[in-house]
């Protein structure tokens, strides 16, 4: 064997004259590979008459004293160049980019390229496979003063219709909310209080922007009963039905928050009747929906209903 395996460093042979020249050659090469620190990534052209100490990564089709060179190390070293030839897993100073390297797959790429897991101050996994456990985190854009645009953006992208591309809240590792494309394209508000069961608090539909919620000021519709004159509702638009028989009266309505819209329609073969000043309904008179085309539209303040139109089509 007339060097090492490893770096290729020259071994002194048996009985061998001039011993010292083969050493200092070690030391040499060693002085350049140890800590090694790259001035340039796939050069071709050696410069001609180098400062002091510099390494280059050489390039494809180098040439001058670099050509048939190329992929090796070439350091100048004693007012020569000296060359090895990396390894897989070698690890350097790229300085020009102020950046670790890996040599693999036949170059020299960062550090941190193409790896399959990321952990910060946590381990990853199979799923997780960028785990961060921090405080706060923070993307910010680059000025245009630097190079970049000004502007920031984070993408999800989801592979087809049916795929999700979300975000979840969580509390003690239960989820609370949703928010994103949910197993269609129309961007969705979704809230859970066990972290099992979901309900859509607002969806915006992807081809209109029209919105439609889950519950009060938009679409959803309950068939509540009305008990003792309590009609209960968490909705936005009830039809309800009498507590027994075929009519009714109406004179509380419970749940809703300020702000929050009530449309009510009645149905043919029933009759309710809501009786104004009585309970928390401020309405312009007893309103009497007997019929599906009857409708009362109110709104909720300070705890009372207040009546916002009223159509009797019967």
């Amino acid at each position: 064997m007339s060097e090492t395996e490893r770096l290729g460093l020259p071994l002194i042979a048996p009985e061998q004259a001039q011993k010292h020249v083969t050493h200092n050659e070690a030391v040499l090469l060693l002085d350049a590979l140890v800590q090694l620190r790259l001035d340039g990534l796939a050069e071709t052209v050696p410069p001609e008459e180098p400062a002091g100490a510099v390494t280059y990564a050489i390039g494809a089709g180098a040439t001058g004293v670099w050509q048939g060179r190329d992929g090796e190390v070439a350091a100048w070293t004693e007012g020569g160049w000296r060359f090895a030839t990396p390894a897989e897993g070698w690890l350097a100073w790229d300085k020009g980019a102020g950046r670790a390297v890996v040599f693999r797959a036949g170059g020299w790429r960062p550090l941190l390229h193409g790896v399959d897991e990321l952990g910060v101050g946590t381990d990853p996994d199979g799923t997780n496979k960028l785990a961060v456990r921090s405080e706060a985190a923070l993307f910010t854009a680059v000025p245009a003063g630097e190079g970049g645009n000004g502007d920031v953006r984070l993408t999800l992208n989801k592979e087809a219709e049916a795929d999700s591309a979300t975000v979840i809240f969580q509390s003690d590792w239960s989820g609370r909310a949703e928010i994103g494309l949910s197993g269609n394209d129309d961007f969705a508000f979704k809230v859970s209080g066990d972290g099992a069961a979901f309900t859509t608090a607002m969806t915006l539909a992807a081809g209109s922007g029209f919105a439609t919620f889950g519950s009060f000021a938009g679409c959803a519709v309950s068939f509540p009963t009305v008990a003792g004159g309590v009609l209960a509702t968490s909705t936005g638009y009830v039809v309800p039905a009498p507590e027994s028989g075929t009519s009714d009266e109406v004179l509380t309505i419970s749940g809703g928050f300020d702000g929050a819209v009530l449309i009510v329609t009645g149905s043919t073969g029933r009759t309710l009747t809501f009786r104004d000043g009585a309970g928390n309904l401020k309405l312009g008179g007893d309103r009497v929906l007997d019929n599906f085309e009857d409708s009362l539209m109110l709104v909720r303040r300070g705890g009372d209903w207040i009546e916002l139109s009223f159509s009797d089509n019967g």
